[in-house]
């Protein structure tokens, strides 16, 4: 393929992203007990600057509605300028060397608010509550930022409870479309991705898995044992450590900490999966109806976080669920480009 400037740019950002800011002096954002240590990649004004800072800082408190932290005390965060897409973050990447973080190619002349309705930061630091799990497992990886970046959303009041769900049922919808390869089980087509072009069926395959795996978990009988509950222990106790980990040993440590086989037997059927499994049922289950192409939340409150629903049970009838969108906002600041 003849290179483009702009790809050509971009493939020269990439190459010699590795020996930027050498000198490891970061701009520290401290948020509720972590820190985004942020290397400023371009010319940036000062206005700038303090629109992205205040970007940085709503994303991180929208994360924070996982499990009421960071998902790393030090989570490093790189901007590059990248303008002329029309999109305020048309790029990024997980940057896996310590400390952890996310490099983002930005247009800092788009308006805050196309940066805070904008997928991505919360898609690309959702990846940090897990290791990397390694190139053969990435539908695991990415499935879970792909869940919670539009569970994180909602929380965080950009998306009602409905448009999450919307989003979520539209990209299970495009998991299922993609089905070019329905002859390679998700585990032979995961480390092919790429060159087969086959995203979408990998990214909401990993997505439906954490949506099952988290209705198994409220299943349990507690209130308590969620998703973000296994997440929270999870980090706790393994997050920090330099051990390499596959999809199955993450999966098998979930487990443990559940205290029922949960994760890994789920994960052993997606692997051998040739597409995306029937999703209307887990969509059910949650409390979701699908009428036509719509959804409707029958019973909402299951993307709430688990001391939100333990809040509201405690506070009777008719207290259950307040308006999703009192994690911030009186309303929307708008929607963003659902892609993975």
């Amino acid at each position: 393929m003849t290179a483009t400037p702009r790809t050509a740019l971009l493939a020269t950002l990439l190459l010699a992203g590795t020996m930027a800011n050498a000198d490891g002096h970061y701009d520290e954002l401290s948020i509720s007990g972590g820190v985004m240590l942020i290397d400023w990649r371009g010319g940036f004004s000062n206005d700038q600057r303090a629109k992205l800072r205040a970007w940085l800082e709503a994303v991180g408190g929208a994360v924070m509605l996982l499990h009421g932290a960071l998902p790393r005390e030090r989570i490093r965060i790189e901007l590059t300028d990248y303008r002329g897409t029309g999109s305020p973050v048309p790029f990024a990447r997980i940057r896996r060397t310590e400390p952890q973080g996310v490099e983002f190619f930005i247009d800092p002349t788009q308006p805050l608010d196309a940066f805070v309705t904008d997928w991505t930061a919360y898609h690309e630091l959702s990846h940090l509550f897990i290791p990397y799990p390694g190139d053969a497992d990435v539908w695991f990886s990415e499935g879970m930022a792909s869940y919670y970046q539009n569970v994180l959303q909602y929380r965080a009041g950009l998306l009602t409870e409905r448009e999450a769900w919307q989003k979520l049922y539209e990209g299970f919808e495009r998991g299922r479309s993609d089905d070019r390869h329905d002859h390679l089980t998700l585990a032979q087509l995961t480390p092919r991705m790429y060159r087969k072009r086959a995203f979408m069926r990998v990214y909401w395959s990993g997505a439906l898995y954490f949506l099952e795996a988290d209705i198994k978990l409220r299943e349990l009988g507690d209130g308590r044992t969620s998703l973000d509950s296994i997440l929270r222990e999870f980090g706790a106790c393994c997050l920090e450590s330099r051990r390499r980990w596959t999809g199955p040993e993450i999966a098998a440590e979930f487990d443990r900490i559940a205290g029922a086989d949960v994760f890994l037997p789920l994960y052993r059927r997606y692997e051998a999966s040739t597409a995306i499994p029937d999703f209307r049922p887990h969509l059910a289950a949650a409390g979701v109806e699908v009428r036509g192409e719509r959804v409707v939340v029958a019973e909402p409150g299951f993307l709430e976080s688990a001391e939100t629903r333990m809040n509201a049970y405690a506070a009777g009838p008719g207290n259950h669920y307040e308006n999703p969108l009192s994690y911030g906002s009186n309303k929307p600041l708008g929607n963003a480009t659902e892609l993975p």
